[in-house]
């Protein structure tokens, strides 16, 4: 339990950075990235040696993997419940988060478990895009290199 909290204050620490992360210039490519360490992976879809991270997943080994997305709702509820969807052509996953205000940097964060039984492998390979939605809102994430960079998270996380 002790290296999930580890794990998520990481992911945390590394989503709180993002309010000081200048935007991505032309040499900073958005790309997957993954990695892993002591039962523990993440994917993240973000730049390279730095802060700037639009999308996280990491799991412990036999947890649930936690979604982590930094997104500012019109109507912000503190620990409030938001529906958050994941669509790649016609696979659609729907899941619930809480928000929460990392109060330091002012940045607010939608948090949650993929359901039990996520055909996370299908997700990362079912079409080129990555929708995110919320409420009215969608972001694209292009899935090139996801996979792959997702590699260890599938190995210690299930599939």
């Amino acid at each position: 339990m002790a290296l999930r909290s580890l794990n998520t204050s990481t992911v945390l620490g590394a989503l709180v950075c993002l309010v000081l992360a200048p935007p991505a210039s032309a040499q900073e490519k958005l790309e997957w990235l993954g990695w892993s360490g002591e039962g523990a992976a993440s994917l993240v879809y973000g730049v390279a040696e730095s802060d700037h991270v639009l999308l996280s997943l990491s799991c412990d080994q036999g947890s649930p993997i936690r979604l982590v997305y930094p997104y500012e709702p019109k109507h912000v509820r503190d620990d409030g419940a938001y529906d958050l969807t994941l669509q790649v052509g016609k696979q659609t996953l729907s899941m619930k988060t809480t928000g929460t205000r990392l109060e330091m940097d002012d940045l607010f964060i939608l948090e949650g478990d993929l359901p039990k039984g996520t055909n996370l492998v299908s997700l990362l390979t079912g079409g080129k895009i990555l929708t995110v939605g919320v409420d009215k809102d969608l972001s694209e994430l292009p899935l090139e290199g996801a996979a792959q960079a997702a590699s260890a998270l599938l190995e210690i996380c299930g599939r």
